[in-house]
């Protein structure tokens, strides 16, 4: 499957299921922008891909914030033309009971993953509009398995970017954009899960699993699969 001259995003590629996303993408052949807060990770993530003789553009914005979100990718379009896929990535953990959850804590948490999501999509959809439909690929978080004591935040948000995938799927189809959600199928192997759930040490996933549904989703034409859940470790199981 090959994604040659397809711009992609990636929010929150700088560690973990984002640079995984983005890797496997420039691995495909996409030209990939990344972006998150750190401008050391960002490099690190943009370092690996050339490395490799791939195309990738590093751009340092947090997804919390439009204005920053509107001029990294008006400068992605810039350097590698229309952006065609968006890997909505940004991710941040907490671990508290709610009744010890502050409201920071909790602005901090649904800003980031949901609001994150809507603003970033917010800043592509107008490009890809224009250019006759797109990929927008969703990180989302197995909801069924974190409905555990201390998430109640974390999965909040997640339940939030879930209906906020599948309600975008239906607005954005008739321009020819398909709107998707991948989840790793458990807990990954990222400093996220390893910080916030430090006794899970064995059973982790890793993080490249998610990288072929990724790959997949964006490869796939305008007004096709669309508003789905992809678990990819269920998926990477089914095909061996």
């Amino acid at each position: 499957m090959t994604l040659t001259g397809i711009h992609a995003l990636v929010t929150g590629g700088g560690r973990g299921l984002g640079r995984a996303s983005a890797l496997a993408l420039a691995r495909a052949g996409a030209m990939v922008s990344v972006l998150a807060r750190s401008a050391d990770e960002v490099a690190e993530t943009v370092w690996l891909i050339e490395e490799n003789g791939q195309r990738a553009l590093g751009l340092t914005a947090d997804v919390r914030a439009s204005d920053q979100l509107d001029r990294a990718v008006s400068q992605a379009r810039d350097h590698f033309g229309p952006i065609r896929v968006l890997v909505a990535a940004a991710g941040i953990g907490l671990r508290a009971p709610i009744q010890e959850t502050t409201e920071e804590q909790w602005d901090a948490v649904v800003d980031t993953l949901l609001k994150g999501v809507f603003l970033s999509a917010k800043a592509v959809i107008p490009q890809m509009i224009e250019g006759g439909g797109g990929n927008i690929i969703v990180i989302g978080a197995p909801l069924d398995r974190i409905a555990v004591p201390g998430f109640a935040t974390y999965y909040a948000a997640k339940a939030g970017v879930d209906g906020l995938a599948r309600v975008m799927a239906k607005d954005l189809r008739r321009f020819g954009i398909n709107v998707n959600i991948v989840h790793p199928g458990g807990f990954a192997d990222t400093l996220m899960v390893r910080t916030t759930v430090p006794e899970v040490r064995t059973g982790l996933l890793s993080p490249d699993e998610i990288g072929p549904a990724v790959v997949e989703l964006a490869a796939l034409p305008p007004r096709s699969q669309t508003g789905q859940t992809i678990d990819a470790h269920a998926r990477k199981l089914a095909q061996n």
